[in-house]
């Protein structure tokens, strides 16, 4: 019985010195696969906020921001995530381009056509406008 404890505890032995080395070798290989496994601790948390907010379209000034203060801790830190960083930052000043870009096409709008309600179009659909009490279903009112 105690030859048999020894034998397992020597093969436990054997097999502990064994990993290591296997895994070792295999670490390589998978790199070269390309199945490396990515270490989500390393990662910049605000290099994520900033694509998170960036892709919302609401949150395009938090995301420029954001992206800015991650590509400057991983700068000083080695963290990754820059690419994260980036989009959000590329992202988030896209966003903020088409604002800039509606706004200047709706005061376009508004200057060519004017400022009033149903001064260009008629609101009821049939040609007249309805500027209150006009010609309606009921007749004119006097």
């Amino acid at each position: 019985m105690a030859e048999k404890t020894a034998k397992i505890e020597t093969a436990a032995k054997a097999d502990a010195k064994a990993a290591p080395k296997t895994e070792a070798k295999a670490a390589p290989a998978a790199a070269a696969n390309g199945a490396a496994k990515f270490d989500l601790n390393s990662l910049n948390t605000l290099a994520v906020v900033s694509l998170a907010t960036a892709v919302t379209g609401f949150g395009a000034v938090a995301a420029i921001i954001t992206g800015h203060i991650s590509l400057a801790q991983i700068k000083k830190s080695g963290q990754s995530g820059r690419g994260l960083a980036i989009a959000g930052v590329i992202v988030g000043y896209a966003v903020v381009a088409l604002w800039v870009l509606g706004g200047i096409a709706s005061i376009a709008y508004k200057l060519r056509y004017g400022f009033g309600y149903g001064d260009v179009m008629p609101m009821d659909g049939f040609g007249t406008r309805m500027d209150g009490f006009g010609n309606g279903m009921m007749g004119q009112i006097d």
